[in-house]
């Protein structure tokens, strides 16, 4: 294996704009196959079809993705952009939008680097590469690479954290058929720290390394396409999309750089904290273009605006109801985004929360939106 063509690798990764690079041999991942295969069992990826134990398998035998692997090259991009809140403004809530999703979509802009680097790689390797690329949505099982690697180590909040950077770093992964000398794992750990999992607000770390998919609010905000469990509405804060609080807390990204990719920083205050009100007056068009290359349209218009409605009952604003009994009177709204109105307003209470909802009662409406507006109004009754 050759150290001095790893080092060059790696130096082309910086070139190409990744902020870090180590290498990790080929070899399968059982570890990482058997806590996959736990999880499944004990419901902690319920939710997400595609993460079936096929899956986990595939995900962990990086030549079954490649024939012919050798090294795997992980990279990583700070992310990290700072953003001041503006100033609460009667009239005017706002929500919290998570900081990779700050900027323009993370798939597109480290697959291109890694394709740039790809192409670069036979004049640096003197002969032609195979080779794969994966970010995120691919099988490749890219935190356990990472660990391996040397890249960083596992956060009890289950997130690889860098030296240095922390946790706000985007990962990707290129398999070679590169004889590449592997770095070496690092020896650390979180010690004795504890402050992400009680900073969970949905108690979705039951444990150590261990995350709860079902409860978490990055998981009820993009991945869930149903009604969000009422139970855990509450606890969700004004967060529309994600949520960074396990990562806010972690003492090992108190030094952490900012991005240096433009395109991962937001452009406007509204692209991290943005108004709730007219976001709810967003037709599909008008979604599709304000969030158009960004991650925020995964969840769609509907599964965003329920998560609205949702961060509008949380934020105590009374602002909001005659939007929220527009919301719910709305024929034309997706269903799920009426519910979800209704909860609002009777978590808003009031007067006029409560003539929005029995202005409801008497029409046809369906199922869901019903027991919606029942709970809304048994809310003001409590």
């Amino acid at each position: 294996m050759s150290a001095g063509l790893a080092e060059r690798v790696k130096a082309l990764a910086q070139e190409v704009g990744f902020d870090r690079a180590a290498i990790s041999d080929a070899q399968p991942l059982h570890e990482a196959e058997r806590r996959i295969k736990a999880s499944i069992t004990a419901g902690y990826l319920d939710g997400l079809h595609w993460f079936t134990t096929e899956r986990a398998q595939r995900a962990t035998h990086p030549t079954g993705l490649m024939p012919g692997a050798r090294a795997i090259l992980v990279l990583s991009a700070s992310y990290l952009a700072r953003m001041t809140p503006p100033a609460p403004e009667p009239g005017r809530p706002r929500g919290r939008i998570a900081r990779y999703a700050w900027g323009a979509d993370y798939h597109d802009v480290l697959r291109d680097m890694a394709r740039a680097l790809v192409e670069r790689l036979p004049a640096v390797a003197g002969r032609s590469v195979r080779s794969r690329i994966f970010v995120d949505s691919s099988p490749l099982a890219e935190r356990p690479v990472a660990q391996r690697a040397g890249l960083g180590w596992f956060g009890k909040n289950t997130n690889i954290l860098l030296p240095g950077a922390g946790s706000w770093s985007f990962l990707a992964a290129v398999i070679l058929d590169l004889d590449l000398e592997p770095d070496q794992p690092l020896r650390k750990t979180c010690g004795a720290c504890t402050l992400c999992l009680q900073a969970c607000p949905t108690q979705a770390l039951p444990a150590a390394y261990v995350l709860d998919g079902p409860k978490c609010i990055s998981f009820l905000t993009i991945e869930l396409r149903a009604a969000i469990p009422r139970a855990l509405r509450p606890r969700m804060g004004t967060w529309v999309f994600g949520c960074d609080d396990c990562q806010e807390v972690c003492p090992v990204n108190r030094k952490a750089p900012t991005a240096r990719l433009a395109a991962l920083r937001p452009r406007t205050v509204d692209d991290a904290y943005p108004e709730l009100l007219p976001l709810l007056g967003l037709d599909a068009e008008g979604f599709r273009t304000r969030y158009r290359g960004t991650p925020i349209t995964r969840p769609k218009l509907w599964g965003f605006q329920r998560n609205v409605c949702v961060a509008l009952g949380n934020a105590s604003d009374p602002a909001a109801v005659p939007v929220l009994g527009r919301v719910l009177a709305d024929n034309d709204r997706h269903p799920l985004v009426r519910g979800h109105a209704a909860w609002a307003l009777g978590r808003l209470g009031g007067g006029a929360a409560r003539r929005a909802l029995t202005a409801t009662v008497s029409k046809s409406l369906d199922r869901t939106i019903r027991a919606e507006v029942t709970a809304a109004l048994a809310m003001h009754q409590g």
